[in-house]
């Protein structure tokens, strides 16, 4: 049977070991500015998720900062995160289900995790007063292509100081990105951009769904650019941007993204939104790899780095560097750090299935 969980199962056909820790791994340096939490998201099947840290400046990585900060690995798949104003790591795990909090200088462990209400988190965004996840849940139908499709998805709600399970909402289909744009929440699902009211927290409300007429497939992940408008990505197409104030579909550029994931970010000065994608055989052999830039004013295209293998893509809000990595879901990564002219500045060593960067 297929499943939407095929990205994470494909890649596990081989068993990996996790990497033990050695009295022989580094201290872990304090972090500032320039230093980029590195998600490697590991086997799924194995559990062998883990952190780097690059930092810019130097140019340099340390791997595996969580089990040299713990002394224990962090035992899970570990599927995307972001970083508190205080800079605390938020790392959202499944297999099992579980949010951890890190210090995002040190990476110990704030000895804080959430397991009640998540079944299949997938994403997180926090406002000053809440936590909100999304989840696939567990219940499911089989589509006519034989995929799994997760009909009753939704958003977990936490106190942020409590970390308490506030309530659950149900969102649609598929649930993957979310974003705040003042009281609204907008939410990626396989109907389109699900549009609720936060501002009563005892009383959620879905203010409308969005979609072009003209779009097929599901909405995956949401960037906002430097206007206030916010894109949205839909595989089947490419991405469309959004009006958050008027709850309208401003535009639709055609442009590749990626089937399996379907992540976006903005550049670090809001005026470009990046996407990516890589291109499979029939037998699920990756081929090739590339990072496009679509300007968020004009709306053109530009390739600006190829590989072979792709799983995410981040930009540095500090130096504009483009960060990547030809995955592997057997074997160690290779970071890419890419400039903004598409020019490749540093690749490195990094964990198993590399695909998500925070910065601080």
């Amino acid at each position: 049977m297929k499943s939407n969980l095929l990205k994470f199962i494909i890649p596990a056909f081989i068993a990996i070991s996790l990497l033990s820790c050695s009295k022989d791994d580094p201290d872990i340096t304090i972090l500032s500015d320039g230093k980029v939490i590195v998600i490697n998201q590991g086997n799924y099947t194995e559990q062998s998720a883990s952190i780097s840290l690059y930092d810019e400046n130097t140019k340099q990585i340390q791997n595996r900062v969580y089990e040299s900060a713990n002394g224990v690995s962090i035992g899970a798949t570990i599927i995307s995160g972001t970083i508190t104003s205080d800079k605390e790591a938020v790392l959202v795990c499944n297999y099992p289900d579980k949010i951890i909090f890190i210090d995002a200088q040190t990476g110990v462990d704030k000895g804080t995790t959430i397991t009640d209400g998540l079944v299949s988190p997938r994403n997180v965004v926090m406002s000053s007063d809440y936590i909100y996840v999304t989840n696939w849940g567990s219940e499911y139908n089989v589509n006519e292509n034989g995929y799994w499709e997760f009909y009753k998805s939704y958003i977990a709600v936490y106190d942020i100081n409590t970390k308490a399970l506030v309530k659950k909402v149900l969102v649609g289909t598929d649930a993957e990105g979310l974003t705040l744009y003042g009281n609204k929440l907008f939410v990626a699902v396989r109907e389109g951009v699900k549009v609720f009211n936060v501002s009563n927290i005892n009383n959620i409300s879905l203010v409308g769904t969005l979609r072009d007429a003209n779009i097929t497939g599901a909405a995956k992940y949401l960037a906002p650019d430097r206007n206030g408008m916010i894109w949205v990505s839909f595989p089947e197409k490419g991405l469309v941007q959004i009006n958050p104030a008027t709850l309208s579909v401003a535009s639709v550029v055609i442009v590749p993204v990626d089937n399996m994931d379907g992540y976006i970010t903005c550049d670090a000065t809001g005026d470009n939104i990046l996407t990516y994608k890589t291109t499979f055989n029939d037998q699920y052999m990756a081929e090739s790899a590339s990072i496009y830039s679509v300007n968020v004013t004009s709306r053109n295209v530009l390739e600006l780095f190829s590989g072979t293998y792709f799983s995410g893509v981040g930009v540095s809000p500090s130096t504009g560097n483009i960060f990547t990595a030809e995955v592997s879901f057997t074997s160690n990564s290779v970071l890419k750090v890419v400039g903004t002219d598409g020019t490749l500045i540093n690749s490195a060593t990094a964990g198993i299935g590399t695909c998500r960067y925070l910065f601080l």
